[in-house]
């Protein structure tokens, strides 16, 4: 099930949208909207790798299609 769905730029991180479920399921939405917005910007960087689109972060994933 998706919980939160954020969409940003790769060039530089910036965010452009996001949307969380209903915000009721996830207490640590604000925690896990800072890891995405670190990953962001470690993308725009270069720092992960374009070809792994997954990181596990304590009981939820990330997952990171790039187009």
């Amino acid at each position: 099930m998706v919980k939160m769905t954020m969409i940003a730029r790769v060039t530089d991180g910036l965010p452009l949208a996001e949307g969380l479920d209903d915000g009721r399921d996830l207490v640590d939405a604000e925690m896990y909207k800072q890891q995405v917005k670190a990953l962001f910007k470690n993308l725009s960087k270069g720092h992960n790798e374009a070809s792994r689109m997954s990181i596990e972060t304590g009981p939820y994933v990330f997952q990171y299609p790039l187009t």
